[in-house]
């Protein structure tokens, strides 16, 4: 019975690939489907669109290069690997194998690892490829929307309306990080910008994209305060907390000259809240903040205990401060407020820009007196 079985399979996978073959499929696409069908790996596929047995496959490696001949078994060895039991085919067998099925030798490891996924420029592609027709299709390109069965009289939703390819392209954003939409933008204008630089395109787009949230129609009944709306909002999912280099200017009176501290801050968030404390610093100054996130501002306090040895002797001085945070999450620009040693009011500009997201106690040293 076995036997019979393995004839009538055998006989369904030849009878499939001259279906294929009949459709004017490539011995790819053939092959492909027969891995689907019958989860058999590369090789094994490759051998069966021809229509070949093992001990045919070999009997035509004999035909071509004679000086070299096989058996069944090594094709069997080569299609079991890498299983313990088979033989991994050197690259000059694969070469050959491959001139044999008329394939590229990568086909016939197919079914092996994969770790593509790992590359960020990859993954912006395979985004960009499943992104609605209203970005990658011209158009007047036929669209891929409609069930295949679907009619196209009036009524039927044929074609697509404008405002719903717009639709489909919103959700798909949605589900995408900042950094992933980033990524996927900049490999579509690396290959899409036509005459303009790429660079070019995207300020020209990031322009474009900024004075249409400036619009008041583009503001929602949520957006928050008035002025709010029209900036971009960090992705949602992204934790502020970790590691931050901080960097403010100021002017001193006493050497009159504008000058800059430096502190490496680990910022804790805490739903809208973000606490920050500095690492040791190499003067000893010290620096604490506190931020509320509304959208895209941070606003808060901060406390700095300066630098016992230093110009202002361990003096504390405290203000305000709000920034703006950019799409990504990873920096924020603004100014402080606050009153120097002759009480008078002063203010200056304040960046914050992200370091690293782990606040373990070897993280910890890393930056400790660095600033």
């Amino acid at each position: 019975m076995s036997g019979t079985a393995d004839g009538s399979l055998r006989q369904q996978q030849h009878r499939l690939a001259r279906v294929l073959r009949e459709q004017h499929k490539t011995w790819g696409e053939a092959a492909a489907a027969l891995r689907d069908r019958y989860s058999v790996n590369a090789r094994v596929a490759y051998r069966l669109v021809h229509g070949w047995s093992q001990r045919e496959a070999a009997d035509k490696w004999n035909e071509r290069w004679p000086a070299d001949p096989k058996t069944f078994k090594n094709f069997s060895y080569w299609e079991i690997w890498p299983a313990k039991t088979g033989h991994a085919p050197s690259l000059r067998v694969l070469t050959s194998l491959s001139e044999l099925y008329e394939c590229r030798l990568a086909d016939l490891l197919a079914d092996c690892a994969d770790f593509r996924d790992r590359d960020a420029e990859f993954r912006a592609r395979a985004e960009l490829a499943r992104l609605p027709t209203v970005v990658t299709q011209e158009p007047s390109a036929p669209l891929q929307w409609p069930p295949a069965d679907a009619s196209h009289g009036t009524g039927t939703g044929w074609p697509p309306p404008d405002d719903d390819r717009l639709a489909a392209l919103v959700a798909k954003v949605e589900q995408m990080s900042a950094e992933e939409l980033a990524r996927t933008v900049a490999s579509w204008a690396g290959h899409d910008g036509g005459g303009m630089s790429r660079r070019g395109l995207l300020l020209k787009l990031s322009a474009g994209l900024a004075l249409a949230a400036a619009e008041p129609m583009a503001a929602q009944p949520d957006d928050g305060p008035a002025g709010t709306a029209a900036l971009a909002q960090p992705s949602p999912g992204a934790s502020l907390a970790g590691i931050w280099h901080s960097r403010y200017s100021y002017y001193s009176s006493g050497q009159a000259r504008d000058l800059h501290a430096e502190h490496y801050v680990v910022l804790r968030q805490r739903d809208r809240h973000l606490s920050g404390q500095s690492l040791p610093h190499s003067t000893g100054s010290q620096l604490r903040l506190s931020l509320s996130i509304h959208g895209a501002i941070a606003t808060g306090t901060w406390t700095e205990q300066t630098s016992p040895t230093g110009y202002y002797e361990g003096a504390e001085y405290h203000g305000t401060l709000q920034l703006i945070m950019n799409p990504m999450g990873r920096a924020m620009a603004g100014r402080w407020l606050g009153y120097g040693r002759d009480f008078k009011i002063n203010s200056g500009e304040w960046e914050l820009t992200w370091v690293d997201g782990a606040t373990s106690p070897n993280a910890l040293r890393r930056y400790s007196l660095k600033a």
